[in-house]
């Protein structure tokens, strides 16, 4: 992963300078993390053209497109990457007792009972999704203070302390790519004159556009690498996953169950996550699983499942999601 949603960023120049940064830098974005799709992201900005706008920041999650023109603010990506590195730290929180419970055929909610560090870890997990949330609820971020076990969003790969970060960093480049290029789907939707009449229904389809993009073609990507078809595969939908998982938390409560423009939240996960023919053995099950049970857990809802795998408890989580 070359590219950071830390190159999405800009200097006070002139209107113009800023748009032209901002595009380049999301343009760049989008190749780092399909980089087997060049010349169609090049083609698909030679036809389009879109417009990448930075407004200043204000209350709320500021992210949206219109035709010709994506609108973000610094604020809304800076809680992006929060969330995600926060995402990552999932694992630690709730594997263990995912683990547990799938040894030894407990109810998930006696494992996490009987998980005598979760406290503490679950403890800091709240924490930085809370300090995530006051990011989207405040006007600027200055005055929120950053968790000290999370890089700054102008960090560089390369200089981040160890292998977790990166991982971390490689992840949340390509959940905020998916977040982009679903809003590219709708600059085409507008621009081709072709939006499904239910807007509900246009954002699924932009959803399913985004998660086919970053997915259809690894093959092409995993043999130039030299990789196996799996890993790469694997490390897309555990970004598109961890996106999910963002956009349930940045999505306002009052908004979760749906609205006249948007379909409920859990169905928008669904199109995101479900219907994975990766391998039973694949992590990605075991990192789906930690970030959903997050989602429980913050949402103080009990989890009386069992699975005896970890794709089958992500199935029975991503089903029971939506009670």
């Amino acid at each position: 992963m070359s590219s950071s949603i830390a190159c999405v960023r800009w200097k006070q120049r002139s209107t113009g300078d800023v748009m032209v940064e901002a595009g380049n830098a999301v343009k760049a974005l989008l190749l780092g993390a399909t980089p087997e799709r060049k010349d169609e992201i090049e083609s698909l900005w030679d036809r389009y053209a879109p417009i990448i706008s930075v407004v200043e920041d204000g209350r709320g999650v500021n992210i949206c497109a219109s035709k010709g023109r994506i609108r973000f603010d610094h604020k809304t990506l800076e809680a992006i990457w929060l969330l995600g590195f926060n995402g990552w730290r999932s694992i630690e929180t709730y594997s263990p007792s995912i683990i547990i419970s799938g040894i030894t055929g407990w109810p998930l909610e006696d494992a996490l009972r009987d998980d005598d560090e979760l406290a503490a870890f679950e403890m800091d997990y709240k924490s930085r999704a809370n300090s995530a949330r006051s990011i989207i609820e405040e006007q600027s971020s200055i005055h929120v203070t950053w968790p000290q076990d999370v890089p700054r969003p102008e960090s560089e790969r390369n200089a981040l302390n160890n292998h977790q970060e990166m991982a971390a960093f490689d992840l949340v480049c390509l959940a905020t790519a998916y977040v982009f290029l679903h809003e590219l789907r709708h600059v085409k939707f507008l621009s081709d004159g072709d939006c499904p009449a239910d807007r509900r229904e246009e954002e699924i389809a932009c959803d399913v556009w985004a998660r086919s993009f970053l997915t259809d073609k690894v093959g092409s990507y995993a043999q130039s690498v030299g990789q196996t078809f799996s890993r790469v595969l694997d490390k897309r939908s555990m970004g598109i996953a961890l996106g999910a998982m963002i956009l349930h938390e940045i999505t306002p409560e009052s908004a979760r169950w749906g609205t006249a423009e948007y379909p409920p939240i859990t169905t928008r996960i669904q199109a995101m996550i479900s219907g994975n023919s990766l391998a039973k053995e694949s992590h990605y099950w075991l990192f789906t699983a930690c970030l959903l049970v997050g989602i429980f857990r913050q949402a103080h809802r009990q989890l009386p499942m069992y699975a005896p795998s970890t794709n089958e408890l992500v199935e029975q989580l991503t089903t029971n999601l939506v009670t």
